[in-house]
């Protein structure tokens, strides 16, 4: 959602249950170490030449988006010729207002819009609408939804090529926390992390057998401006900054006293098995 492609994997932004609370944690403790046992099994069997790996399928759901004011007059979106497809964010404002890349109109203020004329006629209403009595702009569009990725890998938030970003940093970063269960956000790489602090938290969540993503905020070419929304996000300049079920869970000294004191697996199994928190994120 950005004016380049949206984060891409390297190596390798919904609906949310409640983020992992300690209660829940300290109770579902035993049945996770059975469960724990039986995923590593799994993924060692997958990564088994000649296993049967079943492939999910991307799936659909409608989406409310409103919007309380246009965005200089406009709903600040591209939509694709012949079309009902919003294909870039042309304002800031586009992503916090709830729209993506992709998204399908399909209903503007309770009305039904079949193809990109019905669209446009809509559009203009409901802004027109707006201009005389300050309604709110309301849509549903149909989004795909992607299986969840468990997955290990280091992430890039833009291509390198440069240019300035059509979607703030910090909306970026947001979305990856809903997007992936377990983020971390480190100096370096996985492989070569720069400084004792990050080698102890890629080696922690290497240990841990889960699967998670990380990114490296030193890499100004493919992530420029993420050191800067992650100090914004978790309130300090320190890095690692571990993000577990959309929710903080520390710095480097923060992960390594909660792995020392056993709670940090089981906030991260937790994780593993249920969607981010939207609302922990913002």
């Amino acid at each position: 959602p950005t004016g380049r492609p949206a984060p891409a994997a390297v190596g390798p932004l919904c609906s949310a249950p409640p983020a992992v609370v300690v209660a829940a944690a300290i109770g579902a403790a035993a049945a996770l170490a059975n469960s724990a046992h039986a995923r590593r099994t799994a993924r060692r069997a997958a990564a088994t030449p000649g296993a049967a790996a079943e492939k999910e399928e991307t799936k659909a759901e409608l989406v409310a988006v409103s919007m309380d004011a246009p965005l200089d007059g406009r709903l600040g979106v591209a939509i694709q010729e012949g079309r009902r497809t919003i294909s870039s964010l042309k304002h800031e404002g586009a992503f916090a207002a709830g729209w993506r890349i992709g998204d399908v109109i399909v209903e503007v203020n309770g009305q039904a819009t079949d193809d990109n004329e019905a669209v446009k006629a809509a559009v203009k209403a409901a802004l027109d609408t707006h201009a005389a009595d300050g309604s709110p702009l309301n849509f549903v569009v149909r989004r795909l939804v992607r299986p969840k990725d468990t997955t290990r890998g280091m992430l890039r938030m833009t291509p390198g090529a440069g240019g300035a970003l059509t979607v703030p940093m910090l909306d970026l970063v947001k979305q990856l926390l809903v997007d992936f269960p377990i983020v971390l956000f480190l100096d370096g790489t996985v492989r070569l992390p720069n400084g004792n602090l990050s080698a102890l938290a890629a080696r922690i969540l290497a240990n841990a057998d889960v699967g998670f993503k990380a990114i490296d905020c030193s890499d100004e070419r493919y992530n420029p401006g993420v050191r800067e929304a992650v100090e914004a996000l978790a309130g300090e300049y320190a890095l690692p900054q571990l993000y577990v079920g959309g929710q903080r869970i520390g710095n480097g000294y923060d992960i390594d006293a909660l792995e020392k004191e056993g709670k940090l697996m089981v906030r991260l199994e937790l994780a593993e098995q249920m969607a981010p928190n939207p609302a922990a994120c913002a």
